[in-house]
């Protein structure tokens, strides 16, 4: 018999076996004795058999299961501590009664953020409203949405932020469909605001915003 002849057979053999063995999937519940001289190849250990790779394979899965439930706890926690920072800073706009103070709140807010180093209301200096500088920012990064979350180069970066801010946070305030400002939130991490992240509680800020900051805008 030839080599391919033989090599067709195994593999014919296999497939009944396979078939076999999905069609009576509590075969080894009937033949209990064979599952320990099962052998399976294994990369550390050489051979292990069947009930040994089925044991590694769910405390692989399991452990899976954890690293998934620790970093759910961790966005919770964090949800949590936002959310509560948010509440605060509600508190703060509607009891303020200067522009001072409204952009004092803005800064004790982010000062509560993990990571967050710097936060700037760009376009609004002691209420004058100037976009002017900003218009690159719009145009590059807040033209199409009302959150920009990622790293900007030096060019848009250089008048906003230091160098040493490698991420941000950026909000396009608006007015009668019109931007009235851009609050900007800085991270020295690379990867602390990075594009794909949700943006829920960015935009109840843009929202409140859009509500608080018109009064103290000068004409």
């Amino acid at each position: 018999m030839t080599d391919s002849l033989i090599q067709k057979k195994e593999l014919l053999a296999a497939s009944v076996v396979l078939d076999y063995l999905q069609q009576h999937p509590d075969f080894f519940q009937h033949y209990p004795d064979l599952l320990p001289q099962l052998r399976l190849p294994h990369q550390q250990r050489g051979t292990v058999s069947l009930v040994e790779r089925q044991l590694e394979l769910q405390r692989e899965k399991i452990h899976v299961l954890e690293e998934d439930i620790t970093r759910l706890m961790s966005v919770a926690r964090q949800n949590e501590h936002i959310f509560i920072a948010l509440n605060a800073l509600h508190i703060a706009i509607h009891q303020a009664t200067s522009f001072k103070q409204l952009t004092a709140a803005l800064q004790q807010f982010a000062d509560t953020m993990p990571l967050v180093k710097h936060c700037r209301l760009l376009g609004l200096e002691n209420g004058q409203q100037d976009l002017a500088p900003y218009e690159l920012l719009l145009s590059r990064r807040l033209q199409q949405q009302s959150v920009y979350l990622g790293r900007l180069n030096k060019e848009e970066q250089q008048g906003i932020f230091p160098a040493k801010v490698h991420s941000v946070a950026l909000l396009r305030i608006d007015h009668a469909n019109e931007p009235l400002a851009i609050l900007a939130f800085g991270s020295e991490q690379d990867e602390h605001f990075q594009p794909g992240m949700d943006v829920l509680f960015l935009s109840h800020l843009v929202t409140l915003l859009a509500l608080v900051l018109p009064p103290y805008v000068k004409s």
